[in-house]
């Protein structure tokens, strides 16, 4: 074997390992922590709506559903560098921004106006996954 191709294959071994550690620190790939990160405030989020709270209390409860998703997932980016996660995280904290500025009447917007803008978070988060399909899963 030359020595070139033994460099070659040190070299494998270290990107496989890498990998390996990467996927492994995943948060998303547990699905408990992928439920307590991401799945719970969803679901909060969703049912909001039911309790016939005020704009601003809505609001207010967003920009700490948005918080608790950044955190999820900016610690999954230093964990373990999800392409997705580096994307997501700083657009949850900018819907976090939005709907505390609200919360505290800093801004005004109608009630449709917030809806809009917390799905336009939620989809620019879902469209994060984009990088991930043309390009990798890790960076």
């Amino acid at each position: 074997m030359s020595a070139g191709a033994g460099n070659r294959e040190v070299l494998l071994l270290r990107k496989s390992i890498a990998n390996m550690t990467e996927t492994q620190n995943d948060l998303v790939r547990r699905p408990v922590s992928a439920l307590i990160w991401w799945g719970l405030p969803i679901a909060i989020g969703a049912s909001v709506d039911l309790f016939g709270l005020s704009l601003r209390a809505h609001a207010a409860i967003c920009a700490v559903l948005f918080v608790w998703m950044a955190t999820g997932c900016l610690l999954n980016a230093r964990r373990c560098h999800r392409v997705h996660c580096y994307i997501s995280g700083p657009v949850f904290l900018l819907g976090a921004a939005l709907a505390a500025l609200l919360a505290v009447g800093l801004i005004d917007l109608s009630s449709r106006e917030f809806s809009n803008a917390v799905g336009a978070v939620l989809i620019l988060a879902l469209l994060s996954f984009i990088p991930e399909i043309v390009w990798r899963r890790y960076a």
